[in-house]
């Protein structure tokens, strides 16, 4: 019951009103601007992308589907008991505010009975919103999670919402004692309250005057609330829902191309207006709840990047020019450029934990590519070995200097030729820069061929025609020497009637599998892990000879959290005999910790902190003794050499380091019986026998 509706009451309600709600829409509407005037994009896709999103939108918003994952189960039971109990007790707020206009316009009056039978409900909530608090409270004083930002923003929201319950409480309690009621028991919290002032004596009078009080107290926080979240970093209240629904649902190693790249002007993200609209809905939407930061490697080993601070740092340059706009600001606030940082734009990895951690489907990675393509393509700014590697790439072709091997140097050491691809053959196998030019990787490459010839399948490969993926190339902003090489293989791969493609290089993978389609480029890309589990299940490959080692695994980025795929090398470890598959606890399938070579890091230094190879390879090695294993296996060539590289580095011992093999090298092993599945040459000479396409019948690259 609202108090007394005549003046200066009623003035007062309406001008309060009036006030709080032009200050939220005023403030609402100058970030709608920023977002609205951002480059155009098209979010809702096909008829079945807009069904998946409407069905997963329930889930993932009123479920709060990615916040309450195991590792954060504390703030996720908090946030869940303050967001649905704010959802509840928006019925409370509007009765509230309808009872300002008038008593018969409630929610009580119009519903009676129906209202009255919620209101249990909304008491519980009322008290779980107040225990949430008291949770966020304790963990920012006692907890205190690195993750979290310890500012007065949060110190406020959480005032503010503590206030709004106990205002609400106390207003209650006071109108259940002035007017008292045989439904009243139904608000039972409040109810008890009011009996409590009953009990020390608490006259009418006084009681009328608190009532009014509180009344009031609870009108200007609530207003005060919706007027603050606009411009504070809760405004994802009101922008998570959107920035959830139209997520992007392509694979998250999937970047966008620079459409009709040659007409374009600017290439890139220099200024915020040249972000998309989605991207700047990404910065107001971020949370700073910190998942993306401490899950970073590149944050986690000391670099400049934070996801957390670049969604902070891109808002905070869309606001000065709101300021700049209105005439408030300065005339030439900070560039997007240094705001974010150089380095912080060259340190990230792509990896994608970010992404896969954000509880409101905030994409990090593309908005740093985007930077990095500006920085590239039009102001030549980069490190010098990201421009050593782009100009390797552009004149021959692959970004390893100094290669002491052909495209086909790795065919050499087979007991039979490898066929070239005519369109004959069922597969394709793309064997990639790494796998052709890098001796560590051509065992992989060549353990890899053995199997597949030893299972049947017919396959060849395209030898000196082979060029890079593009995937270094877009990874490290040359979008148009990306575009240039992409177009070059579809066009390569359509000219010879290409349907399916082998690769054992994760990276070539997303690209050929989920970037090429941009170009129409339209083929099957399957991982190499994924063939050779099929060929075991359909008894095609049969691993004989026992391999009696717990095998430590480790996901690769682009195969796993970009492409979700986990169970196919998985599968194959286990099928082995004697084989012990041993998970990297805490740092495996979703949560795995990237090598630190991917987003072009493979050849680009980092800027500083400890290097992230060697922090991979410390969980791994300590997961290895702590098993008894010295043998760690991977599904990516970059992993391999990251590995092989960082291993000595954390154990001196040469003893005590494991060992790291591609899965394929593993399955060659216990298939052949040898290191590598290299036969001895007694069964070399039986080599003809094979039932893949014999190597005379086919034309050698």
């Amino acid at each position: 019951m609202a108090p007394s509706t005549s003046f200066p009451g009623n003035i007062g309600f309406y001008l309060a009103l009036i006030f709080f709600f032009s200050l939220f829409l005023f403030l609402l509407g100058l970030r709608l601007v920023v977002i609205a005037g951002a480059k155009k994009e098209d979010r809702l896709g096909s008829l079945s992308d807009i069904v998946e999103r409407v069905v997963t939108l329930p889930y993932l918003v009123l479920g709060t589907g990615r916040l309450n994952r195991s590792a954060y189960w504390y703030s996720g039971l908090l946030h869940t008991m303050i967001f649905w109990g704010f959802m509840v007790l928006q019925v409370r707020t509007l009765n509230f505010l309808l009872d300002g206009f008038h008593q018969d316009a409630s929610f009580a009056s119009l519903f009676g009975i129906v209202y009255t039978l919620f209101r249990p409900v909304m008491e519980l909530f009322n008290i779980l919103v107040i225990l949430g608090v008291g949770l966020a409270a304790f963990q920012r004083i006692f907890i205190k999670p690195p993750r979290l930002t310890l500012n007065l923003d949060a110190w406020f929201i959480l005032f503010l919402t503590s206030f709004l319950m106990v205002t609400d409480v106390f207003t209650t309690s006071f109108e259940i004692m002035l007017h008292r009621g045989d439904r009243d028991a139904f608000s039972f919290f409040a109810f008890g309250v009011a009996n409590f002032w009953d009990a020390i004596g608490v006259s009418e009078s006084v009681a009328e005057g608190l009532h009014a009080t509180f009344w009031y107290l609870h009108l200007i926080d609530f207003l005060a609330f919706l007027a603050y979240l606009p411009i504070s970093k809760h405004s994802h209240i009101m922008f998570a829902p959107f920035n959830v629904f139209f997520r992007r649902l392509t694979p998250t190693g999937t970047l966008q191309p620079i459409k009709d790249i040659e007409e374009q002007e600017v290439f890139g993200v220099g200024r915020v207006q040249d972000f998309t609209w989605k991207q700047n809905l990404d910065f107001y939407t971020c949370t700073e709840c910190g998942r993306c930061e401490i899950n970073c490697p590149a944050y986690t080993t000391g670099k400049d990047l934070s996801p957390k601070e670049i969604m902070h740092e891109m808002r905070g340059v869309a606001e000065a020019q709101v300021r700049v706009s209105l005439g408030t600001g300065d005339a030439e606030p900070v560039t997007l450029i240094d705001a974010v940082g150089f380095d912080a734009i060259w340190d990230c990895v792509n990896c994608g934990a970010c992404q896969y951690q954000c509880p409101v489907f905030i994409e990090h990675i593309p908005a740093l590519t985007d930077m990095r393509r500006f920085l590239v393509m039009d102001e030549a700014k980069m490190p010098e070995t990201a421009a050593s590697t782009l100009m390797q790439l552009e004149q021959r072709g692959h970004p390893w200097p100094g290669a002491a091997f052909t495209r086909t140097s790795w065919m050499e050491e087979l007991d039979f030729e490898v066929p070239k691809f005519d369109g004959s053959q069922e597969y394709l196998y793309w064997v990639g820069c790494t796998g052709a030019l890098v001796e560590r990787n051509m065992k992989v490459t060549q353990a890899l061929a053995r199997l597949l010839r030893e299972a049947g399948v017919t396959f060849g490969c395209l030898g000196e025609e082979e060029t890079c993926s593009g995937d270094p190339a877009r990874r490290l902003g040359n979008e148009y020497l990306f575009q240039i090489q992409a177009g070059q293989n579809i066009e390569t791969w359509k000219a010879k009637e290409v349907q399916k493609v082998i690769t054992a290089c994760p990276h070539c993978f997303n690209s050929m599998k989920n970037e090429y389609p941009q170009f129409d480029g339209n083929f099957e890309v399957l991982h190499h892990t994924e063939v050779l589990a099929e060929l075991i299940a359909d008894g095609r490959l049969t691993p004989g000879h026992d391999l009696p080692e717990k095998v430590v695994y480790h996901d690769s980025c682009f195969l796993g959290r970009h492409n979700d795929i986990y169970e196919p090398p998985r599968d194959i470890i286990k099928a082995i005999p004697g084989a012990e598959l041993q998970e990297i606890e805490g740092h495996c399938r979703e949560r795995g910790y990237c090598c630190g070579a991917g987003g072009g890091h493979m050849w680009v230094e980092e800027s500083k902190g400890d290097r992230i190879n060697q922090a991979r390879c410390s969980q791994a090695q300590d997961c290895a003794e702590s098993c008894g294993s010295d043998l760690i296996a991977a599904n990516c060539p970059f992993c391999i050499q990251m590995f092989d590289d960082g291993i000595p580095s954390v154990e001196m011992d040469e003893e005590k380091r494991a060992e790291t093999l591609d899965v394929a090298e593993l399955l060659a092993q216990s298939v052949f019986g040898t290191d590598n599945g290299a036969k001895p040459a007694a069964v070399a000479e039986t080599a003809e026998e094979s039932t893949a396409e014999p190597a005379s019948e086919a034309e050698s690259p």
